[in-house]
């Protein structure tokens, strides 16, 4: 499961989303029944990106021949085709199962089969009196910016430059990996994943005597 958008962000028949998980570009959008759908954002008819097509009475048509898709990826109507026709009921397009929990929507881009349960992580359970979801734009590989996370040794070195001093000011909690430049890692394993945090030690004072 990873989390994909905010909830927010998913109006129900309103404009789709184009987002890239996994090296798959996808569209995201939430259906008329407030289902949220994710599929791949090219229509398998002629390619047209799905990113411009119309979300409207249960599904995402097409710009380019008016095929429709509703949230699982069925294809509900082609207006090319004689009323008649059955031939819709064997068109799909790839999408991902998705679920909402705390503001997120989540999708999972796994083994086609039964997805398992969403993780019971305890940030995401929080109410929405106690979280707050930031997205951040980063221009690097995901696997650097994890790693970028966990490792605070290196801002007392790259990031001192653009601290302030109020940074410093009693009760802050910069200047403890601002200084410490040799945190205690702790590594903890659990059901839902690794768990990893730095430990600063507190930091002589010369000029005040203190430790703080």
């Amino acid at each position: 499961w990873i989390p994909a958008l905010r909830s927010d962000e998913l109006v129900v028949d309103g404009a789709p989303i184009r987002l890239r998980l996994l090296g798959e570009n996808l569209v995201a959008f939430r259906s008329t029944n407030g289902q949220v759908g994710l599929l791949d954002h090219r229509c398998p008819h002629r390619c047209a990106s799905l990113f411009f097509g119309r979300n409207e009475e249960g599904g995402l048509r097409c710009v380019y021949h008016g095929w429709k898709f509703d949230a699982n990826g069925q294809c509900v109507d082609m207006p090319g085709e004689p009323p008649e026709s059955d031939f819709k009921n064997k068109v799909r397009t790839r999408s991902y199962p998705c679920l909402e929990r705390s503001g997120l929507v989540w999708a999972y881009l796994g083994p086609r089969e039964e997805p398992p349960p969403l993780p019971a992580l305890e940030a995401s359970m929080l109410s929405e009196e106690e979280r707050m979801i930031q997205p951040a734009m980063r221009a690097c590989n995901w696997l650097q910016a994890l790693e970028g996370d966990i490792d605070t040794s290196h801002f007392g070195f790259l990031h001192m430059g653009s601290a302030k001093p109020e940074d410093f000011n009693e009760g802050t909690t910069a200047k403890y990996y601002l200084a410490d430049r040799a945190p205690r890692y702790e590594v903890v394993s659990s059901a839902s994943g690794t768990m990893c945090g730095a430990v600063s030690v507190p930091v002589l004072d010369d000029a005040a005597g203190r430790k703080d």
